[in-house]
């Protein structure tokens, strides 16, 4: 849900305001969002490492905790999640927020009541693809995990360079169930969602 959202509040800033004088901040959120596509996933990761472990660094607490893997997942695949979340954007008539503020409806208002609800399929496909993708990911996170946040893609690594091939592959295919149970829940609550906010697509 973390990242989700940050990936649609960016593409949300990058795509809709478009007034003359934020057209440099948007040119910089682009740009920042473009940037993981460039950076390899190993990269990353000692990007991450070298940058908690510094002793200057207030935040070397989350070192070997769950939310720098989150953190480091959702930058490693911001760009596709982000590219999503824009074209779900760019569909939307640019009008919707000039005709809000004409009737004085604040903007975060028309955000939670126009924009969310028709973006929906966009923003559970980028739920969705940020999950799978964090389950089955190794080059971004190995530098940075520690013994208390271990993830099974790792613990599969590291049985398989144990010579523990069965349990590996045994771990391999319990993440593959897991990955495969989740789409289809996903599958089924999306459908209850859009059914519930997207009747205007059938009438």
């Amino acid at each position: 849900m973390f990242g989700t959202f940050i990936v649609f509040l960016g593409a949300y800033l990058v795509e809709k305001p478009r007034q003359g004088q934020d057209t440099m901040i948007r040119q910089i959120i682009q740009f920042l969002a473009m940037l993981p596509l460039a950076v390899p996933g190993l990269v990353l990761g000692l990007s991450y490492l070298f940058f908690i472990n510094s002793p200057s660094n207030p935040f070397g607490f989350l070192y070997g905790t769950v939310a720098i893997l989150a953190i480091s997942t959702v930058t490693h695949y911001y760009t596709p999640t982000h590219l999503m979340a824009v074209t779900a954007l760019k569909q939307m008539d640019r009008e919707f927020e000039a005709v809000s503020a004409s009737l004085k409806v604040p903007l975060t208002k028309s955000f939670w009541r126009i924009t969310v609800p028709v973006c929906m399929p966009a923003i559970l496909d980028i739920s969705i693809y940020l999950f799978l993708n964090a389950m089955t990911t190794v080059s971004a996170i190995i530098f940075i995990y520690g013994p208390m946040s271990e993830v099974a893609s790792i613990a599969t690594i590291h049985m398989d360079e144990a010579g523990e091939t069965a349990s590996a592959a045994a771990m391999g295919m319990l993440i593959v169930y897991a990955c495969l149970i989740v789409r289809i829940l996903h599958g089924f609550i999306s459908n209850k969602i859009l059914n519930r906010l997207q009747e205007w697509r059938h009438r």
